[in-house]
């Protein structure tokens, strides 16, 4: 099974003197998130509605881990908190019985890494955790920390072991971090936060603290797949369609111009449908769609619908028609029509996830829309 290990650097406890602060930091402990929101109060406010901050806390994901957990033993269960509750990794509390354990991906897991090694058995994290603070900033400087640059943290590796994963008996699930490094913007050095951690005005300490004009930090909401903004980068849509005698034919072409991934990534459960609607004469409308997602099956041959049924060992790859990084595809689609009728074409994206395989928490964003009136014999425009 590809797992994310954590080899961790600690020593004897150092206190750290930080003037102001409620909590002091201390080499071998992490710090709560809520501690370095004392001074970064805009970071820490774009963190909390992220969904690194949420990873404990989402419903879908407890309620999957459990099932995982009872299915396939405290093992595997301990390989979903790597990702969603990092510090257990460290501070070994696999129970959750520590408030600490219950922020995510916190501020500090990911400003402890010093380094991220990959291997056919998937990556692994080195982490210092104390006193140093580690970012992309360039001759930082903080009363409260120690601070040092690192390059890793402007990087897509440091990203790596917690998208890309693998089910108990190997077979990979989810690849976002392989899709990257096949596409066009992984060949160029464009990195993951460049798209997803944008630069944004905002101040990078409290201003009571340190008063920067002008001032950027990076976007720490890290908007992904539920990002209405980020869905409209994803894809561009070209519509074409055209009259012939009794039918209406439609050519959609899409692209995967911006995601720099797959169309959806992530975990399997995702979905992008395209649905094509056709309303002339009065009468009810005719309808087709398209769906691109990864489609995995139990060992039994029975498609997975549930999230947490995917981590069961003997899970294989059945399907996948999801839009791969630079794709360009174009789905054709045919609905007769009346020739005396003007039909009414609208044409659909929207990402869909069903955790539960159900309308039960079900989400769906429609993140393109565009209707067509087509005129009785006359060209499409006119």
């Amino acid at each position: 099974m590809r797992r994310v290990g954590f080899v961790v650097a600690v020593a004897c406890a150092l206190a750290c003197s930080a003037p102001g602060l409620a909590t002091p930091i201390v080499k071998g402990r992490f710090s709560r998130s809520d501690t370095c929101g004392e001074c970064h109060r805009d970071i820490y406010r774009m963190w909390r509605a992220s969904a690194h901050a949420r990873s404990m806390e989402d419903p879908v994901f407890l309620d999957a881990y459990r099932q995982t957990k009872d299915r396939e033993g405290a093992a595997v269960g301990r390989t979903c908190l790597e990702c969603h509750a990092p510090v257990v990794s460290v501070t070994k509390d696999y129970d959750l019985t520590q408030k600490l354990s219950w922020e995510g991906v916190s501020c500090d897991v990911c400003h402890s890494i010093t380094a991220v090694e990959t291997s056919a058995a998937g990556a692994r994290y080195t982490l210092d955790v104390g006193v140093v603070k580690r970012g992309p900033i360039k001759d930082a400087s903080s009363q409260a920390h120690d601070v040092r640059y690192s390059e890793l943290h402007a990087q897509a590796l440091v990203c790596a072991p917690c998208h890309e994963f693998a089910s108990p008996d190997g077979t990979p699930l989810m690849t976002t971090y392989s899709e990257w490094r096949q596409s066009e913007a992984g060949r160029s050095g464009k990195s993951c936060q460049r798209c997803h951690m944008g630069r944004t005005k905002a101040d990078v300490v409290d201003p009571i603290v340190k008063r920067v004009p002008d001032a950027e930090v990076n976007l720490h909401e890290v908007p992904g797949g539920h990002s209405l903004e980020q869905l409209n980068r994803a894809l561009d849509v070209a519509l074409l369609p055209r009259r012939e005698s009794d039918a209406i034919l439609l050519d959609v072409r899409l692209r995967n111009r911006g995601a720099g991934h797959a169309v959806p990534t992530g975990m399997p459960g995702r979905h992008v449908i395209l649905s094509v609607k056709v309303r002339a004469g009065g009468k009810d409308p005719d309808e087709e769609r398209r769906t691109y997602g990864k489609n995995f099956v139990t060992a039994g041959g029975e498609p997975i619908s549930r999230d947490s049924s995917y981590f069961a060992r003997g899970v294989r790859l059945a399907s996948d028609t999801r839009l791969k990084a630079d794709e360009e595809r174009t789905e054709h689609f045919r609905f007769k029509v009346p020739a005396d009728a003007t039909a009414f074409v609208t044409v659909k994206l929207e990402y869909e996830h069903a955790p539960t395989g159900t309308d039960e928490n079900r989400t769906s964003i429609t993140f393109f829309s565009e209707e067509r009136a087509l005129l009785p014999g006359k060209p499409p425009g006119s």
